[in-house]
């Protein structure tokens, strides 16, 4: 088509555009004309009373430079014997009341727009338009059905798949920090999804940049406009307070008002105050945790406590029997519901035998509620009662079970090992207020309040849950419940899980979020936002980290200096990193474009870079450096930005089983380019040289040793060790920390030789020779335990005239900041790492360390 054709195609869908406009002008004016003539208080008032008007009458938002009109439908039937229908973000009539625009929610026009030479579903051409505002700047038809030389109707030819030009200019666009909708460019894979009307779970399965957010906010105003949910029967949980910042416009912007958001860390009442060992967050994090749950409930029931009472009640002497009083008690465990509403049924049960006691002793007839109550409040019922079925709150179950072993043994016999049971043991606090609860701690107290009363303090008709793959199973559980309905968009990526639990596939989780109608999963396989270069360099670590999950196919083209992988020495890692990111700030001139640094971790070198890229924000240009932001991988999961710098990616490899998966997370944030500066070789992962697996690591090669450390011999070795551990010992902190554990070991009647020469304590117990090395510094990071665990390996070497020596416990004055690097170092170095707390002794091997 020439140039001239095109521009008198434009011109035509000018025309038509205007039409629209206009009508909406008109509407405008009739409106103001209704509440001018309105005399309440209220101008809308004469709008909602009139009956005729249609919903969308008079409610506009405000689009801004969206454009309105987004797409043309040439029909080949029409009821109506209108060939052309407008499809955009709104419904628009003209004055006579005719259709003028469709939104492109309505069921009809998604049918038109999914059409294709397959499944025509009536269309003859799909004519998308380009907009700015108001303008027609560009179109792009595709041909759905053709008519032949014979006059007959045919599908057109499938032309092979080619990119969204329209589609490829909007993903170039800079990115301001929110999200933007997808109304205009949304692709048929994933309007497919948002209209999918299957009932129960939807679980979509996307990649990087396939647009699954997008697909479950687009999915919301979709089943909301054909009235599948009414606003405040929606949520849509999210993974941090930067999604839900990133996306806030999204709704409002497409009409969908009124629709509650949230952090998925404030979905449980209380405030999270503590972390658990890993060991702990593992099973507290685990469906079989409610089973448990469950029976520490059911055990306060005490039927072997009752017993025989006799009293005197208004001059009728009443007897409580023993075995009347149990069936009446299993009677009423074995009834339906909570644990409150069965402890009602047999505080009821009991009044209402007594009452037959007394109406047969007294001779009356009737009884009322206050007599009822007097007998309920009689000493010796109210004791008997509260004995046999006590009342108690969430907190008192859950602080009781952690404190007592045999407790804890009871209600997790048969569901936990003993490994498990005791990983989740500790001591209580003085006050409730003062427990240091955890996240997952907080889930569990929610599990314990539905089983105490029945009731939840959410409910909702369907659920959107995004970056769903780092779900635990008791966090599922909860949101199951929360939807008795069953109806969820489920949103995720396996190969971005970066929570306590790794999926291989859906079924586990999807499987305890469904209710009765079941759970289907969809696929996105093309990404939308990453470029090819960075995608097939990330996806060399997305197969190794999750090989069950398709990576995605991106239609992004590449081009110089979308890749770069650049080496740079320690020295320089700080300064280079801030350098790279100042040039990507100003790289496209005027355009500001967002840059994102995303490090390893929260520690010294993040709060370094931060202060950098202050500095150089308030010298910057005004809306340039401010595009700037320095985070931490892990709060950058379901955000994106123009260009990305990773740092030190050796460093995640090496932070724990989640390491990897944050680097892929940070490698998949970029529109436009990717800067990955390291110091150190990439992991093997992505290219890097090939690591020794642990289990060929034997524990003479974990020994380091400085270049420069020279031995004539091994008896200058064990000379050398001994001074080392001489120079620690005189230090105060050193010996307070060594006799405070001598001390706990006493207790347990055990006898804990102190000060031998290499050993600052060895003890024997029925479990073999335990050797104990103090740290009197802080051993917080990974590195530093990594550094520190040889020196027992060196000891237990150089105690040769002990007998052989069973474990080795490394005692540090407090709890580790890389907690999850205690696990990593029993498995490298069969060292066992325990540390002291506030109340006692803390580590996953605590309770062996201390002899117990």
């Amino acid at each position: 088509m020439s140039t001239a054709d095109r521009n008198a195609v434009i011109a035509e869908e000018q025309l038509a555009v205007d039409h629209i406009y206009d009508c909406i002008d008109q509407e405008r004016k009739r409106i103001e004309s209704v509440r001018a003539s309105s005399l309440g208080d209220c101008p809308d008032a004469g709008l909602s009373s009139h009956p005729d008007l249609p919903k969308e009458y008079g409610r506009r938002e405000d689009l801004g430079r969206h454009p309105l009109v987004i797409a043309r439908i040439d029909l080949l039937d029409d009821p109506d014997d209108r060939l052309t229908r407008y499809i955009g973000r709104t419904t628009v009539r003209d004055p006579q009341g005719e259709l003028a625009l469709v939104k492109w929610t309505n069921k009809t026009a998604t049918a038109w727009r999914l059409a294709t030479p397959e499944d025509p579903a009536g269309v003859r051409r799909q004519r998308q338009l380009r907009c700015d505002g108001p303008k027609v700047l560009d179109y792009s038809d595709t041909e759905i059905q053709v008519i032949n030389a014979k006059g007959e109707t045919v599908p057109a030819p499938v032309v092979d798949d080619e990119p969204d030009l329209f589609l490829l200019a909007d993903l170039d666009l800079a990115r301001d920090g929110v999200m933007r909708d997808i109304v205009e460019t949304i692709q048929r894979d994933q309007l497919r999804l948002v209209a999918d009307e299957r009932k129960g779970v939807l679980v979509i399965q996307g990649g990087p940049g396939t647009g699954k957010t997008a697909v479950g906010l687009h999915r919301v105003t979709w089943l909301l406009d054909n009235e599948h949910f009414t606003p405040d029967q929606l949520l849509v949980v999210g993974p941090h307070k930067a999604f839900l910042q990133y996306v806030r416009d999204v709704l409002p912007r497409m009409g969908s008002r009124g629709v509650a958001t949230v952090d998925i860390t404030e979905l449980w009442l209380g405030d999270v105050r503590g972390t658990d060992p890993v060991a702990a967050r593992l099973v507290k994090s685990d469906d079989r945790m409610a089973r448990v749950l469950h029976n520490a409930v059911e055990n306060l029931i005490r039927e072997d406590l009752a017993a025989e009472e006799g009293f005197n009640f208004r001059g009728a002497r009443l007897e409580i029997v023993k075995a009347e009083l149990v069936r009446l008690a299993s009677a009423a465990r074995a009834a339906r519901g909570s644990y409150q509403v069965r402890r009602r049924r047999f505080i009821d049960t009991v009044i209402d035998w007594l009452l037959t006691q007394y109406a047969e002793a007294t001779r009356v007839k009737k009884t009322d509620d206050r007599l009822r109550s007097q007998l309920e409040k009689v000493a010796a019922v109210s004791t008997l009662i509260s004995r046999v079925w006590p009342s108690s709150s969430a907190e008192q179950i859950y602080r009781q079970l952690l404190a007592d072993k045999d407790g804890l043994a009871a209600a997790a016999f048969g569901v936990l090992t003993l490994d498990e049971q005791a990983a989740l043991v500790r001591p209580q606090a003085r006050r409730v207020a003062d427990e240091p609860w955890s996240a997952e701690d907080l889930v569990c107290l929610g599990e314990l309040r539905w089983l105490l009363t029945g009731e939840d303090e959410r409910r909702y008709h369907h659920l959107v849950i995004d970056e769903a793959q780092d779900l635990t199973p008791m966090q599922a559980k909860s949101l199951a419940r929360w939807c008795p309905s069953g109806s969820m968009t489920v949103l995720g990526d396996l190969a971005q899980s970066t929570g306590i639990r790794q999926y291989d596939v859906w079924e586990r989780l999807a499987d305890i979020l469904s209710g009765t109608e079941g759970w289907h999963i969809a696929e996105l396989g093309i990404g939308y936002r990453v470029p090819a270069d960075v995608m097939n360099f990330a996806a060399m670590l997305g197969t190794k980290i999750s090989p069950s999950t398709v990576i995605p196919e991106s239609v992004r083209p590449s081009s110089p200096g979308t890749l770069e992988i650049v080496p740079v020495s320690r020295q320089r890692i700080l300064t280079e990193t801030v350098t790279r990111a100042q040039r990507l700030a100003i790289k496209d001139g005027d355009q500001a474009r967002s840059v994102a640094v995303l490090t390893p971790a929260q520690d010294e070198f993040h709060a370094e870079l931060v202060q950098r890229i202050a500095a150089f924000q308030e010298s910057a240009l005004p809306g340039i450096g401010q595009q700037i932001t320095v985070m931490p991988a892990h709060m950058a999961k379901g955000l994106e930005f123009d260009h990305v710098v990773v740092v030190e990616p050796h460093l995640f490899a090496e932070q724990s089983s989640t390491g990897l998966r944050q680097l892929y997370v940070a490698l998949t944030r970029c529109t436009q380019s990717l800067t990955v500066l390291h110091s150190s070789p990439l992991p093997a992962e992505l290219g890097g040289p090939v690591k020794v697996p642990v289990t060929e690591i034997k524990k003479t090669d974990a020994v380091p040793l400085s270049q420069n450390e020279r031995f004539a011999d091994g008896d200058e070795f064990r000379a050398f060790l001994k001074e080392q551990a001489a120079a620690s010992r005189k230090q105060p902190a050193h010996a307070r920390l060594k006799h405070m554990l001598a001390a706990e070991l006493y207790g347990n009647e055990r006898e804990p030789l102190l000060d031998t020469e290499y050993a600052d304590i060895i003890c024997e117990d029925e479990r073999g020779l335990g050797f104990y090395v103090i740290s009197a510094q802080n051993v917080d990071t990974y590195a530093e335990l990594r550094a520190v665990a040889p020196k027992l390996l060196e000891a237990e070497w150089a105690s040769g005239k002990y007998k052989e020596i069973d474990r080795l416990f490394l005692v540090l004055p407090k709890e580790p900041q890389d907690l999850w690097a205690v696990d990593i170092i029993k498995t490298l170095f069969e060292v066992s790492v325990i540390w002291k707390t506030e109340t006692g002794w803390a580590g996953p091997s605590v309770e062996a360390a201390l002899g117990q």
